[in-house]
C-alpha cells in the first residue's frame, strides 16, 4: 500500500522524504507525481500509537533479568530486566583490568 494517491490522476505513490522533507506539520509540502508529471501539495500530521504492557516489577515482583553483552564487557555482571528495560550494571571493571581486557590479543 503506498502513502496517497495523485490528486490528479489517481495512481498511488509513495511521499518522499528525502533528505528528512515532508515531516514538517503545520505547513504545505510540494511533490511531483511519478506517474503524470503535476506538481501537487500536502500537509503532514504526525499521530502516536501506543502499546501497553503489565510490568509487575515495578509493582513489587522482581525483576526479570537477562545479561547484557557489551563490547568491552567494563562490567561483567550487566543485565537487563526484559519486562520493563531496568538496568543493573553492577560493578565496573577496575581501570587496570579494562586496560589488560582491550590489550588482550
Amino acid at each position: 500500500m503506498k502513502d496517497i494517491e495523485c490528486p490528479y490522476c489517481g495512481k498511488e505513490q509513495d511521499i518522499c522524504h528525502d533528505d528528512g522533507q515532508g515531516y514538517e506539520e503545520d505547513c504545505m509540502h510540494e511533490q511531483e507525481c511519478g506517474y503524470c508529471s503535476k506538481i501537487f501539495v500536502y500537509t503532514t500530521s504526525i499521530s502516536f500509537y501506543y502499546e501497553v504492557f503489565k510490568a509487575d516489577c515495578l509493582n513489587g515482583d522482581e525483576h526479570k533479568y537477562k545479561k547484557m553483552k557489551m563490547f568491552p564487557q567494563i562490567y561483567p555482571d550487566a543485565r537487563r530486566c526484559i519486562v520493563c528495560g531496568y538496568e543493573d550494571l553492577g560493578e565496573r571493571l577496575s581501570e587496570e583490568e579494562i586496560t589488560r581486557l582491550l590489550t588482550k590479543d
